[in-house]
């Protein structure tokens, strides 16, 4: 049972922090409109060296440099418009900002605190955010925690309410039952407040399908977070969801994940998001 009680400094890391960066000229045609506000074009992109096993998450002295595609060619070029602006539609810069000689516009440790971490990076112009309770730390979700993402989900820079959902793999230890609770309540502030979903669902379509189609109205815009799975389950996700639009991270670019290449390769392009998840999923030279 999820009960109100004192916040710890752990449970109000839980309010997940997550920015959408952008770059490119005004012309966002191909972004989906939860992801094209007004925006300039002066970002500048910024490289990381990173260990050379794809699996770690050490970060090296970061060097600016080009970067290096992978020669997993998943996308043909010819289907992007030349004047597209380029898109990170979910990346953690709150865990990014910890790590050791990354490069990054913020320096400040990871916290919560308001008026010390997040706010303070909303006020770039390219830095969106939206907040929410990951799966993983449901068991810790309480009443405390509510009101707190509802303060910050009132920031006017707040473009979703998420990472929200399910996950049922060996890397999280909260109980079903537990994490129901917490998705719905969090999918029930999604729509008072009017804001699209993060969704987080991992080997738990079934009953992450259920849940949203119990709270949110069909049309409802869900951004299906760092899909892995096979373009069966896309597409059973795609069609039961007109305004769902699914994400790929750089787990694309590992030649041994087929099921995404494959999604990558089937997708239409107006239902795809593309995202780093930083520093997640480093990318395979």
């Amino acid at each position: 049972m999820i009960s109100e009680g004192r916040t710890t400094t752990a449970q109000r890391n839980i309010l997940h922090l997550v920015v959408f960066l952008l770059k490119g000229p005004t012309n966002m045609a191909v972004a989906p409109p939860l992801l094209r506000p007004n925006i300039r074009t002066d970002f500048k992109l910024t490289y990381v060296d990173t260990a050379n096993n794809a699996s770690s998450q050490r970060m090296k002295n970061p060097l600016l440099k080009q970067p290096q595609w992978p020669p997993c060619n998943v996308l043909d070029s010819k289907y992007l418009e030349s004047e597209s602006g380029f898109i990170d539609s979910h990346c953690h810069l709150d865990f990014l900002l910890q790590r050791q000689g990354c490069i990054a516009v913020f320096c400040n440790p990871f916290s919560f605190n308001k008026r010390y971490m997040w706010e303070k990076y909303l006020r770039e112009d390219k830095v969106w955010a939206s907040f929410g309770c990951h799966p993983h730390n449901a068991k810790d979700y309480n009443d405390n925690i509510e009101r707190s993402l509802c303060a910050a989900l009132e920031h006017p820079k707040v473009r979703a309410l998420g990472e929200i959902g399910l996950d049922y793999s060996n890397r999280n230890n909260c109980l079903k039952e537990v994490q129901f609770e917490v998705f719905r309540r969090q999918l029930k502030i999604a729509l008072m407040k009017k804001l699209p979903v993060v969704v987080h669902c991992r080997d738990a379509h079934e009953d992450g399908m259920r849940i949203i189609c119990q709270v949110l109205p069909k049309d409802y815009t869900i951004h299906l977070h760092c899909f892995t799975d096979t373009w069966e389950w896309a597409q059973r996700w795609l069609n039961k969801f007109p305004n769902l639009y699914i994400g790929i991270t750089n787990v694309v670019t590992f030649p041994s994940a087929k099921s995404v290449h494959e999604v990558a390769k089937n997708i239409p392009l107006d239902r795809l998001l593309l995202e780093t998840d930083a520093p997640y999923f480093v990318p395979k030279r």
